[in-house]
């Protein structure tokens, strides 16, 4: 069974962000999607591990990154999980940040079956050139540990 760390009910978006980008939505091309992402954003992704995001306000500072690097996008255009590396030591292997689901971070030991999409992109997340696989209902972003991406 998968660890599971927090819940989409506990978290909460900043009410002034979220209004100025209602009023306009866009969907993203992969000009979007494949630029550089923000050392912020990778920092923070990166906290899964650690106490930083051990809390609600860490977890609720993470969701706030990923509003401001998807920006106006609309639904279909954000990813529908991250899969990246877990550094909490054995028996745990990667962890996934699943934006559609009311269970939002879950570690995954070596060998437990992952859901769907997030199986593809494990092995990719294992590998020590990604820190972070971005997975859409398309196709998935690689991201370097610089932020640089490639998509698969």
């Amino acid at each position: 069974m998968p660890k599971i760390l927090f819940r989409n009910d506990q978290l909460s978006f900043d009410q002034e962000s979220s209004k100025k980008h209602a009023s306009s939505t866009a969907r993203l091309g992969d000009k979007e999607l494949l630029r550089k992402r923000s050392k912020r954003y990778m920092e923070l992704i990166a906290s899964i591990d650690t106490k930083t995001v051990s809390d609600t306000q860490g977890m609720n500072d993470l969701m706030r990154a990923l509003q401001d690097e998807f920006g106006t996008a609309e639904l279909q255009s954000l990813p529908m999980g991250i899969v990246s590396k877990c550094f909490l030591g054995h028996p745990y292997e990667v962890h996934t940040l699943d934006l559609t689901a009311t269970q939002i971070v879950e570690h995954y030991k070596r060998g437990e079956a992952m859901p769907g999409d997030y199986e593809k992109a494990r092995t990719l997340a294992m590998h020590n050139a990604y820190a972070i696989v971005e997975v859409y209902r398309d196709k998935m972003i690689l991201i370097r540990d610089d932020g640089s991406t490639t998509k698969l």
